[in-house]
């Protein structure tokens, strides 16, 4: 039987429906994915009723990202299936199930948070909430680097402390190590990596692009103010003047835009540039000096 609202649905929604309930009707589950530019969330739907769980899991989707996680959450799915697997927080070392050691989590009172800011689809007001139970738990699976540390080891390396949100990650940690390291030491990699320039502290992730700040400034403050109440146009004004003197650089991540300061440029970032997000004419960069000088 199809959800009350199905007809009510625009066809993208049904569509979605449609194949997720064909997938749990053949395999009893599915594993669903959501791409980022630099994220990935991989999640189960519908293992809860044959494992009393749902699982998540951060790991970056390009190339063969979703089919690994996949196939790890399909492994340990069947293994609790088969009773051949504790459902508990542990690390899993079971070349069986991955070359490295993977943390499963259970999140506990974390499971509301999480699943309201990432995993949507297994909340009990979404429109898949009937492919999963009402009461499921909520386990995370954390991957680790190329050599098996943990994300809040501070030997990890790469992205893999980053990846999974941070909360989530210290939450792991003290779960399985009864320690409470990660978020201090993550604190203090922040004080080191956010730079000042012109009062705005860099890097700066915000909803307006460059051209967009242009015309707020062709506009000025007063009309500019009136359309976006809640907006900085100080702010505004500080990180234009630092890209019109090439003191700061700018990408996109998504629909948003993330402001750099060009001499403290995160790694995962430098392949960005240089990029076509702004090129103003030399008409506009003269007249804006001269008025903000």
């Amino acid at each position: 039987m199809k959800h009350s609202n199905y007809n009510k649905w625009p066809d993208d929604i049904r569509d979605h429906y449609d194949k997720t309930a064909q997938a749990i009707e053949q395999h009893g589950h599915t594993i669903k994915g959501i791409k980022d530019v630099r994220l990935g969330l991989v999640y189960s739907i519908g293992a809860s009723f044959s494992t009393s769980a749902e699982f998540c899991s951060f790991f970056p989707l390009k190339e063969k990202g979703l089919s690994i996680v996949g196939g790890v959450i399909n492994r340990i799915i069947n293994l609790l299936q088969n009773d051949e697997l504790n459902l508990e927080s542990q690390i899993i070392d079971n070349k069986n199930i991955y070359y490295l050691p993977i943390a499963l989590v259970d999140l506990g009172h974390l499971k509301y948070y999480t699943e309201s800011k990432w995993v949507g689809q297994l909340q009990r007001d979404s429109f898949l909430a009937e492919f999963s139970t009402n009461d499921h738990q909520l386990f995370l699976l954390l991957f680790t680097d190329k050599n098996g540390n943990m994300p809040w080891d501070p030997k990890c390396e790469n992205y893999w402390p980053d990846i999974c949100p941070r909360p989530l990650v210290s939450f792991a940690e003290k779960i399985l190590t009864d320690d409470e390291n990660f978020t201090k030491r993550k604190k203090k990699e922040d004080d080191d990596y956010y730079t000042i320039v012109r009062d705005v502290r860099y890097p700066l992730l915000a909803e307006i692009s460059p051209l967009q700040m242009i015309e707020a400034y062709k506009i000025g403050s007063k009309k500019w103010l009136s359309k976006f109440p809640k907006g900085n146009y100080e702010l505004l004004i500080n990180t234009l003047t630092s890209l019109f003197k090439n003191e700061v650089v700018v990408t996109q991540v998504n629909k948003n835009f993330m402001y750099f300061d060009i001499k403290n440029i995160p790694e995962s970032f430098i392949d960005d540039f240089p990029n076509n997000l702004f090129n103003p004419d030399e008409q506009i960069i003269s007249e804006f000096l001269k008025k903000n000088e």
